[in-house]
């Protein structure tokens, strides 16, 4: 029932962001994906729900439920994993002051707010900077969407609650 509820949220903001933004003269919203590869050392593997716990380079552990669970059968307790998580994302510019007060999302909607580093317009990927100095990129689903949005703008990014995670031995 939270899934299809959040899917209905995901898609009434796509539906209003474009509205909001156009009428403050901003960038359209749009839809993009956001990347994220890592390694770590596999500490342990639960094949009956399909998860596994991997430490990373500092030591920090994290759990991961992992969409194809097929290829949990090439991985080994100890052994170097490398993880691909890839999740949808809504892209909305705003003004300066509207990306310091997020409004209320249900638990399984992470809305972040960020400054525009960089925008390869070619390849449509962005550059984000959270407030705490962390990077991350999203890439829009079609590079024309990014066109007019550029280093300097505040945006709000509003993650799908579902996550893509693939796991593979690393080489």
């Amino acid at each position: 029932m939270k899934v299809k509820a959040s899917g209905m949220i995901a898609a009434a903001l796509l539906v209003v962001a474009p509205l909001v933004s156009n009428a403050a003269g901003l960038p359209a919203a749009f839809e993009g994906t956001s990347t994220l590869q890592a390694d770590g050392v596999v500490k342990s593997i639960n094949p009956a729900q399909n998860s596994l716990t991997v430490l990373d380079a500092q030591g920090h552990e994290a759990s991961f439920n992992i969409t194809d669970a097929r290829s949990l059968t090439q991985i080994t307790q100890g052994g170097k994993v490398q993880l691909r998580m890839v999740r949808s994302a809504v892209v909305r510019v705003v003004q300066p002051a509207d990306s310091q007060s997020p409004a209320a999302q249900p638990d399984t909607i992470e809305r972040v707010s960020a400054e525009v580093q960089a925008v390869d317009h070619a390849s449509g990927v962005m550059a984000l900077k959270r407030a705490n100095g962390t990077v991350f990129h999203i890439q829009g689903r079609e590079p024309a969407t990014v066109a007019d949005v550029a280093p300097g703008m505040q945006v709000s990014v509003v993650f799908a609650p579902q996550v893509s995670v693939a796991v593979a031995p690393a080489l």
